[in-house]
């Protein structure tokens, strides 16, 4: 009997594939954000070096009072995105991150987006809401 359950649990041993490491690293922080200063139309950039990251801060004119609150990156683990809501016609727009998921090498990023409720009081004024965050180093991206 031995004999025969020996050989069943050796060819089912030998013939699974060897494991993938999974990174899972559903980590994020958001670094700033801001109701004024960001671009005109609603997108994102994936910025993956200390070059373009100074180049984007200068881009937004953010007030030097204000850059302690930029951290340092560290580029070799993390990369950052900026979310970008677009123009608004007044004041009570927000855009930040809901949640991240890594799925088979593409982060997949939920955005979240605040509106005015209607009849709110707000201000008479453009914004260009964006937000800042660091993220796992990854290649592909994609914003839900």
């Amino acid at each position: 009997m031995m004999n025969k359950i020996i050989p069943f649990f050796a060819v089912i041993l030998f013939s699974c594939n060897p494991t993938k490491d999974v990174v899972n690293d559903d980590s994020y922080r958001i670094i700033y954000e801001r109701s004024y200063g960001g671009q005109d139309k609603k997108g994102h950039v994936h910025i993956k070096d200390n070059e373009s990251y100074i180049q984007l801060i200068e881009s937004l004119k953010i007030d030097e009072s204000e850059l302690n609150q930029l951290a340092v990156v560290d580029f070799k683990k993390n990369d950052v995105i900026v979310l970008f809501q677009g123009q608004q016609a007044t004041g009570g727009f927000a855009i930040s991150i809901d949640s991240i998921k890594m799925d088979d090498g593409v982060l997949k990023i939920k955005s979240k987006e605040k509106t005015p409720e209607k009849g709110a009081m707000v201000t008479m004024a453009l914004t260009s809401p964006y937000c800042i965050a660091l993220i796992p180093k990854v290649q592909t991206i994609i914003i839900e």
